[in-house]
């Protein structure tokens, strides 16, 4: 049997791809144009469709095939190994490519039989989300001269599952509170967000599959319209100068809702690692730790490590801790001999006062952008 007259390219032998896999190739025209194709054995016959998914550019070939379908392997997009089509009605699709096999040889046309294309958007949030901070980084690097605003805006974030009806206060919730209050007799606007009031995912480990499956903003978000990690994102990155992170000790570490809030902030960081795109601008951090243990410096090394791989920095004495020690086995005193420790409170304000003229220094020395300014 001829071969078709259809720029036709041989791949590989058939052997190569057994029954139900499938391979990736990178065929290379004349013009010296690249098309990368994922070739799928299915019973016996071949097919060929853009090994690059529509979504973010997942590799078709390593993912998931049941029957037809394949499921990419970093979001979950799914396509037809046949015509390249999403198998639900009005979905994505990438282009398919017409394949011909002769003598145990495989060969794939660059011509597409059906071009691919994507037609879903994410939901309103996450695109007001992802323009927000894209506007917020473009202003401040556009910007010559950036107005030191008297009125810094300071993010309290709560990461006690503590709440207000509970027998026992949270302290670490009731040291933040008095930050908050002295932030705003400093002429600062705040915002306190509690995790526990919050529905948000844990992190579902995207990075592990491939750095640049770890998007931003967070494929998860994206996905579900009611995952609330958004609400955090814009506060942070769009919102706040100064962010003050309080939790308690949980057997010698962070709080989970912490950590659970960290964990789906690596999509932040791997911007940086990935993309050279730097999200975190201008930021200032500082940490309330309380509890009824001593482990106040361990978790203030985590947290410390944390947010200045994010790209905060710190003023002078950006953490404070209080602690009754190993043996206080009455915790139900803790909230009293927290709110009557004078010393407590004024730890509480040095902290608070270094962060906010920090945040002063920081923008009106431009100190981000010229760290950053690396061309």
């Amino acid at each position: 049997m001829k071969m078709p007259e259809n720029d036709f390219h041989l791949v590989c032998g058939a052997s190569e791809i057994p029954e139900g896999s499938s391979k990736a190739f990178s065929i290379t025209g004349e013009n010296g144009s690249k098309t990368d194709v994922a070739i799928f054995n299915i019973a016996g016959r071949f097919y060929a469709i853009s090994n690059v998914c529509v979504h973010q550019g997942g590799p078709l070939s390593q993912g998931f095939l049941d029957g037809n379908i394949v499921t990419c392997p970093w979001h979950g997009w799914k396509y037809s190994v046949v015509d390249g089509k999403s198998p639900h009605e009005g979905g994505d699709s990438v282009s398919s490519y017409p394949v011909y096999v002769s003598e145990d040889n495989v060969y794939v046309s660059t011509i597409p039989a059906r071009v691919g294309r994507r037609i879903s958007k994410p939901h309103k949030a996450y695109q007001e989300l992802d323009s927000a901070v894209k506007q917020h980084v473009a202003n401040i690097t556009g910007s010559k001269v950036l107005p030191v605003e008297t009125n810094v805006r300071v993010l309290g974030i709560s990461t006690t599952n503590t709440d207000s009806k509970a027998p026992r206060k949270s302290t670490s919730e009731a040291a933040l509170q008095f930050a908050l209050d002295y932030a705003k007799a400093k002429h600062a606007e705040t915002v306190m967000i509690k995790l526990r009031d919050l529905n948000f995912r844990h992190c579902e480990g995207y990075y592990s599959k491939n750095a640049n499956a770890c998007i931003f903003p967070c494929s998860i978000s994206e996905m579900d319209e009611k995952d609330q990690m958004i609400e955090i994102y814009d506060r942070f990155l769009v919102w706040a100068d100064v962010v003050i992170v309080s939790t308690p000790i949980r057997w010698g570490s962070a709080s989970s809702l912490y950590y659970q809030m960290v964990q789906r902030m690596n999509c932040v960081q791997n911007q940086m690692v990935t993309h050279d795109n730097y999200l975190v601008r201008d930021k200032v951090a500082a940490f309330i730790i309380t509890g009824g243990q001593d482990n106040v410096q361990h978790v203030a090394g985590e947290l410390l490590s944390f947010w200045s791989q994010l790209g905060c920095v710190f003023g002078e004495f950006p953490f404070v801790g209080w602690s009754r020690g190993w043996y206080a086995e009455d915790t139900e005193n803790n909230h009293r001999e927290e709110t009557n420790s004078k010393a407590f409170k004024k730890d509480l304000m040095r902290t608070v006062n270094g962060a906010i003229e920090m945040s002063r220094l920081v923008k009106k020395s431009r100190y981000d952008e010229r760290v950053l300014n690396l061309h």
